[in-house]
């Protein structure tokens, strides 16, 4: 009897192991560089050199050797490379070092394949420690197809292949809430633990309190909001009057954080890693030659005074955090559903006190990116959903609701095929395109992040992003648009631009004053009684055009959706038919599939 309930726990072991040996296996043997066409951007890039830098020559210092090291293996150089001048003239990289110190031993045997080994082994530890927690409540079977969904039916999975933190600070934030609620837990339902005997008790010790408190500072030295996690371990000692406890855990994690900040000072003589003088480079890179310098080199991207330029009016946080859960190109929802999912069913559980500080910790993570950071919650231009979100995430897999069923397996994965399977079959294509999965229904139907406009995922389309069509108006141009998807051509006539055949074409015109009126001024493909179809702001409006025909429609606007000194102003532009010119016409050399041209006419407000 005790054999046969023992093999299907055995059954998942097997299966954890597996995953482990093919995800190494991929890690070893995967041609990185050829995958990523040669070319990494912006954190990837100093990642890697960051990493490079310590695996080599212990330090954290940029030198031309770094450079060159690079371009062994990515011909386009470092782009988007974040670096910074120290008072002393040196020239580091501006990011922390957290994950590139324990990437670094991986890195230095096995190359750039390295980063994916030390996931690899990331990996292994949080499918054991997952197990082992769900396991619990579970059966064997059902805990390991559950864990398995919660990894991959979300874009986390993805993350694996980024040679960026976010993976590690998923791993991080998982393994620490692990520590700290697991004894908790099997305390009310006590349940065989799925590892050895002298791991489990351990994990049911308090030493296992101590170790999170300090990788609670390592992940808050990573990325600081993660200090979030720190707050369930202090409040609950506090919870059970262990004061002393809690003034040793507080102790540990500021240790902790002080020597690496500390650590930080004297190697680059700054505390802040990201502060000072820092810049990103893009094309040429310092120290290239003798001629090409920091100082010469590059655009400001420093930290310094950050709340000044960035703070933007309260109201846009009730915005943020719709946008947050159900936007189209970061919403919790449909990009790790089952984080969603697991909020729902929490507010049918039976709830302790210990949970309610596992749902303070990821509200006040939420809260914090959508306060401190709310034109790029989602972690930034190019991004995939929202990177910044792992940080958070493992909090949802330790909130109750712990019994699972094969039904709730089977939901996570028809949402995930009907949002977000086109980026789990193609993670490296998606990862290089981020908006791609979003151009076509159903993404594309979902609420736009009006609050993210600079850093829409689209805006990685250097055709898409800040196009300017009015060639009359003096410089400083203050009127762009930004197209969310392909269904336009890229800008040959100087005045305007045509859509693709019968599609509808949707982009954002941002303007720096506000508007009293668009105008929108059509000209149609050769095709007869071809109806247009123009909606701004809402306001919808048709008109029949025949061939090549010109028409104009006005729609008087309003502030659009303001922001700061920005308006944006949401604009729909569709032809019901389309033309090719090079098969109608003997004539003609045009060979686009043509639908309406279009040239905006902005009057503003007096």
């Amino acid at each position: 009897m005790l054999e046969d309930k023992a093999q299907p726990k055995k059954a998942a072991l097997t299966i954890i192991f597996l995953v482990f040996l093919f995800s190494l296996g991929f890690s070893l043997f995967i041609n990185l560089p050829t995958i990523d066409q040669n070319f990494l951007f912006a954190d990837q890039a100093v990642y890697c050199a960051l990493t490079q830098s310590i695996a080599h020559d212990l330090d954290l210092e940029y030198t031309k050797k770094d450079l060159a090291r690079y371009y062994h293996d990515f011909d386009a150089g470092p782009q988007g490379i974040f670096l910074k001048k120290a008072r002393n003239g040196k020239i580091f990289f501006a990011k922390s070092w957290a994950y590139s110190l324990f990437a670094a031993p991986f890195v230095r045997t096995f190359g750039y394949n390295g980063f994916l080994v030390f996931h690899s082994f990331l990996l292994l530890v949080v499918m054991l420690l997952g197990f082992a927690y769900i396991s619990r409540a579970n059966s064997p079977l059902t805990s390991i197809s559950y864990l398995l969904t919660f990894l991959f039916g979300s874009v986390a999975g993805v993350y694996y292949i980024w040679i960026s933190p976010d993976f590690f600070n998923f791993c991080l934030a998982f393994i620490i809430a692990f520590l700290w609620i697991y004894k908790i837990k099997s305390r009310e339902t006590p349940h065989p633990s799925g590892v050895g005997a002298a791991p489990h008790s351990f994990l049911l010790s308090p030493g296992t309190d101590y170790l999170a408190a300090f990788l609670v500072g390592v992940a808050v030295f990573s990325k600081p909001p993660n200090i979030v996690l720190l707050g369930p371990l202090v409040l609950y000692a506090l919870y059970e009057k262990k004061f002393f406890k809690a003034l040793v855990l507080a102790a540990i994690f500021s240790l902790t954080i002080g020597l690496l900040f500390g650590a930080n000072y004297l190697l680059t003589s700054d505390w802040n890693y990201q502060g000072g003088a820092r810049k990103t480079f893009i094309g040429t890179f310092p120290l290239e030659k003798d001629n090409l310098t920091f100082d010469s080199l590059g655009s400001t991207m420093t930290s310094e005074n950050y709340f000044q330029r960035f703070l933007i009016p309260p109201k846009f946080i009730l915005y943020n955090i719709f946008y947050y859960f159900f936007g189209r190109f970061t919403g919790v929802a449909w990009y790790f559903f089952p984080a969603f999912l697991a909020l729902l069913l929490f507010f049918r559980a039976k709830r302790r006190f210990h949970d309610w500080l596992t749902l303070a910790a990821l509200a006040g993570g939420i809260l914090i990116y959508i306060v401190l950071t709310p034109e790029f919650y989602g972690g930034g231009g190019g991004t995939l959903a929202n990177r910044y979100f792992l940080n958070i995430y493992p909090l949802f897999l330790f909130l109750p609701a712990e019994k699972k069923s094969w039904r709730q397996v089977a939901l996570i994965w028809v949402v995930a095929a009907v949002f977000i399977s086109p980026i789990l079959v193609s993670p490296f294509r998606s990862s290089a395109q981020p908006a791609t999965h979003a151009k076509k229904f159903p993404i594309k139907a979902l609420p736009l992040e009006m609050t993210q406009v600079n850093n829409f995922p689209t805006n990685t389309n250097p055709d898409a992003f800040r196009v300017h069509i009015w060639p009359d108006k003096p410089y400083p141009q203050r009127e762009f648009l930004h197209f969310l998807d392909d269904n336009f051509h890229p800008k040959l006539e100087p005045t305007g631009i045509w859509t693709r055949g019968d599609k509808t074409c949707e982009f954002i015109l941002k303007t720096y004053y506000p508007l009293r009126e668009v105008g929108v001024r059509l000209l149609n493909n050769p095709r007869s009684n071809n109806e247009i179809t123009v909606k701004v702001e809402g306001r919808r409006q048709k008109i029949v055009l025949q061939s090549k025909q010109w028409g104009t429609l006005r729609f008087q606007v309003g502030n659009g959706f303001q922001m700061e000194q920005r308006y944006h102003y949401r604009i729909k532009v569709r032809a019901a038919k389309g033309a090719i010119p090079y098969y109608e016409d003997p004539a003609s050399l045009e060979r686009r599939y043509l639908g309406v041209f279009f040239e905006l006419d902005l009057v503003p407000k007096e």
